[in-house]
């Protein structure tokens, strides 16, 4: 399967039913993305699973168990700032990487609701990063 146009394809679903298809694949939730591209400096968007964290989601930086990140987590690396949208709801996040101390309770979340994550843990050698995507509160005007 070609998964770089399936994101597309799907990601446009997404965007253009406002939410109200694509926001899960079976069972797991999944969110659209929009980074800044750290070469680029453009918007780029991508559907991730992702998985209830503290005030808002976490996502998995698995990149299905490939040696390398994702793009999209390098993106956050250069650019913490993100938007998210998750079914109909849209908000702005700052993307933190999960804190040692708490990943391994939320990695037993994570391959509870999606134990393709296990496979991808095993598949690879990198530590795998799991990613906060923190609420930012709208400035009051």
């Amino acid at each position: 399967m070609n998964w770089k146009l399936f994101g597309k394809v799907h990601g446009w679903l997404y965007r253009i039913s406002g939410g109200r298809f694509g926001a899960r694949m079976g069972w797991i939730d999944v969110a659209l993305v929009t980074t800044t591209g750290r070469k680029s400096g453009e918007a780029r968007t991508v559907p991730i699973a992702c998985y209830p964290y503290k005030d808002s989601i976490a996502v998995s930086a698995s990149n299905s168990g490939m040696a390398s990140h994702p793009a999209w987590f390098l993106n956050m690396q250069a650019n913490p700032e993100v938007s998210v949208q998750l079914g109909q709801e849209k908000y702005s996040a700052v993307a933190e990487v999960v804190p040692d101390d708490e990943r391994e309770a939320l990695w037993k979340i994570v391959t509870e609701i999606n134990s393709h994550q296990q496979d991808y843990l095993e598949q690879t050698d990198r530590k795998i990063p799991l990613v906060w995507l923190r609420r930012v509160e709208a400035a009051e005007s």
